[in-house]
């Protein structure tokens, strides 16, 4: 069998990441082993050592957890008492209630966090700092940034509200949007295949548009004329790459033409209850997610995918419609942009699902 210098190298890059990725994962243990350490014979606590009290309320302490020896936390929901600790996302966690969780696997960390316990001591150590400053601008990662005037609609036939955000153009050709340009977390991303740019003066100088079709439109406006043409010129590039099939789009369509236990490593996988968007009925999907990925099945047999929903910039959150118990939400930041509704037969597998989705869609921002 021939197999081409790409899928060589693509082979090699992807044992290489899984490696690295091991390493990294080994450094941040022996990191925490060692702050365990110091704590025995320091007189001082460490200020990346933390210890951190979850009350529960309605039920819920408030966060996620992702990974595996160690877990790290990898959501905190707005308005819970995870939100009020001092809990961050980011954080390893050492112990649960005085009990050692460094070596334990997901599904144990769990387990003892849902004890009975009504309050949670956890003992952390917080990384987030570090690793996030090294992601934040994604490195190489970034082709073009700066400050940018954005326009959100309030309703049909009234003037947009503009709000300034820090923008930032990856090599994925996807445009990033943060609250500020000192910000960890985007609160938007748009993938730049089959956009168009525009010039326009939409109530505010040095104004322009991306649109795709008649769907999503995203008014933009620089604060001077030349940053206004910097950023046209960047984007038109960045626009015309994204139209050509790029290695990410190879990818991506070479995964929809496997069976899911053919998708290697892939960051959840399984059965899920999906609402139709159409009919607005409920079929249940075999989905495999992948980079910010999910691809439907009909079954966890089938030959092929049938469809594909790219979630790059999307947020996660729980929802019940029609009453679903087990039901979340996966929102686009752009209300154009269609929305997604699952459910799954348990609480332990909406907080699989919902922890492995922002993970994927987080890792995928931060990676560029």
């Amino acid at each position: 069998m021939k197999h081409s210098f790409r899928d060589v190298l693509s082979s090699s890059s992807g044992s290489l990441r899984q490696k690295l990725e091991e390493v990294f994962k080994l450094m941040l243990v022996l990191w925490c082993r060692q702050s365990q350490a110091n704590r025995l014979v320091a007189a001082d606590p460490c200020e990346s050592d933390k210890t951190v009290v979850v009350r529960r309320g309605n039920e819920e302490f408030g966060f996620r957890i992702h990974g595996s020896k160690p877990v790290v936390v990898s959501a905190i929901e707005p308005d819970t008492p995870a939100e009020t600790s001092g809990l961050e996302v980011g954080d390893i966690v050492i112990a649960v209630n005085g009990i050692n969780v460094l070596d334990k696997t997901h599904s144990e960390v769990v387990k003892i966090a849902h004890s009975g316990s009504e309050i949670l001591e956890l003992q952390v150590a917080r990384t987030c700092d570090v690793v996030a400053s090294l992601a934040h601008e994604g490195g190489p990662a970034a082709l073009y940034s700066g400050y940018l005037w954005r326009a959100a609609p309030l309703r049909p036939h009234h003037p947009p509200r503009w709000t300034r955000r820090w923008f930032v153009l990856k090599r994925d050709n996807c445009l990033y949007y943060y609250k500020t340009d000192s910000s960890i977390h985007p609160v938007g991303a748009l993938m730049l295949v089959n956009y168009q740019l525009t010039e326009e003066d939409a109530g505010r100088p040095h104004g322009f548009r991306l649109q795709r079709g008649g769907g999503t439109r995203l008014q933009l406006a620089a604060d001077t004329a030349e940053a206004a043409a910097r950023w046209r010129a960047v984007l038109a590039h960045a626009i015309e790459a994204s139209n050509q099939r790029d290695g990410w789009l190879e990818v991506t369509m070479r995964n929809m033409k496997l069976p899911p236990s053919s998708i290697l490593r892939p960051d959840c996988f399984g059965y899920l209850m999906k609402l139709g968007s159409k009919w607005k009925s409920w079929a249940k999907r075999y989905c495999v997610l992948k980079d910010a990925c999910l691809y439907f099945y009909n079954d966890g047999n089938s030959k092929s995918a049938f469809g594909m929903a790219c979630l790059h910039g999307y947020r996660i959150q729980t929802c019940a419609p029609g009453g679903k118990k087990y039901a979340f939400e996966v929102m686009p930041t752009e209300p154009k942009q269609r929305h997604f509704y699952f459910h799954t037969e348990s609480e332990m597998d909406r907080k699989r699902w919902m922890a492995a989705l922002e993970y994927s869609i987080d890792r995928w921002m931060k990676a560029g």
